[in-house]
């Protein structure tokens, strides 16, 4: 109770200050509530990265260099280099799976890289299907859940990623996924063959869809996560700029909320309930997920290609790395809510 209350302080404290500095500025002007607490110099070319995911037992952040074709591993203390994984072809989705001791990164054009988290050495590679994306880890069926992008499809690939791989058919295209632990199932972000764009729950150990959520309004669903009560899910619409919350039991209530240019990756603080909506354009957009509906705590711009974004909920640093920081080479942008004390 003692925590909660905590966070609820700061919260609260936050949105005070989002007041402020709102009362003192001039009509329509972005209101900002994250302020630098480093950039960190990052290996390699000055290309795009994609997805991250935290592994908070170690402190290590796994941030995929897509077009460097490798993943960077970098400490989420102060952002240093840990070691440069190298040879993955496109890498682009990326998760922890504590319970496996494994770190699993999709890579075109079909083949999930497997990674020991202790000795951050590649232990094995998997096929997949066409254009995996997203990645997630269901921990009780021990299932890697792929988003086969360009096969509109989800692989389910049993045993940790060591056994059987069955394919999903879902539509004309897929985005991330995520594992829903309540629920027991995938949920998995689908651009349809008609209609509107769809929010799919797959079985993972019948390998059979459960749900389709229409998204009516949401055009290119891509981006995807659960706030922590479960009771809705996050979208993000990559083909109008948009961001969606469709609750997930009852009549699936939609909302949506106008966001960067082009969202791509979602991230949630869940101390703080906020979620983060980082776009291609550079701007990340910050909601209280704590109020019905997308209500805007936030407009932060913290840099050119700021598309994908991770936050740590021990510290509330929010991990940005840029293909050119200011210098021209990549960095990784590390930020904080103002009211977090340094």
């Amino acid at each position: 109770m003692a925590g909660r209350l905590k966070w609820r302080s700061l919260a609260a404290l936050t949105l005070l200050l989002v007041f402020c500095r709102g009362a003192e500025s001039s009509p329509g002007s972005p209101l900002r509530v994250l302020v630098p607490v480093a950039d960190v110099p990052l290996p390699g070319r000055a290309v795009r990265f994609d997805y991250q995911d935290l592994d908070l037992a170690r402190k290590h952040l796994f941030i995929a260099h897509m077009n460097d074709a490798s993943v960077v591993v970098v400490s989420t203390v102060d952002g240093k280099l840990v070691k440069v994984l190298g040879n993955i072809s496109t890498p682009r989705g990326v998760v922890v799976a504590d319970s496996a001791q494994r770190v699993f990164v999709t890579s075109s054009p079909a083949e999930l890289v497997i990674i020991d988290s202790d000795s951050l050495n590649e232990v094995g590679r998997v096929e997949t299907g066409h254009g995996p994306d997203g990645v997630a880890w269901d921990p009780v069926h021990e299932t890697v859940g792929v988003s086969d992008q360009a096969d509109g499809a989800l692989s389910l690939i049993a045993s940790a990623g060591k056994g059987r791989r069955r394919q999903v058919a879902l539509g004309r295209e897929t985005g991330n996924v995520v594992f829903d632990a309540g629920r027991g199932s995938f949920w998995i972000t689908v651009v349809a063959n008609s209609g509107p764009d769809l929010l799919c729950s797959v079985d993972p150990v019948a390998a059979t869809i459960v749900a389709k959520i229409p998204l009516p309004g949401c055009a290119g669903a891509h981006g995807l996560r659960l706030p922590p009560d479960g009771k809705s899910a996050l979208v993000a619409c990559e083909g109008n700029s948009k961001v969606a919350r469709v609750g997930l039991e009852g009549s699936h209530a939609l909302s949506l909320a106008a966001s960067g240019a082009d969202p791509d990756v979602l991230a949630i603080d869940a101390g703080l309930g906020w979620l983060y909506v980082a776009a291609e354009s550079g701007d990340v957009r910050i909601f209280d997920l704590g109020k019905p509906g997308l209500v805007t705590l936030s407009r932060e711009h913290p840099g050119n290609g700021s598309h994908t974004v991770a936050v740590d909920p021990a510290t509330h640093h929010v991990f940005f790395p840029l293909a050119a920081g200011p210098h021209g080479a990549p960095v990784l942008r590390i930020m904080r809510p103002a009211a977090v004390k340094p």
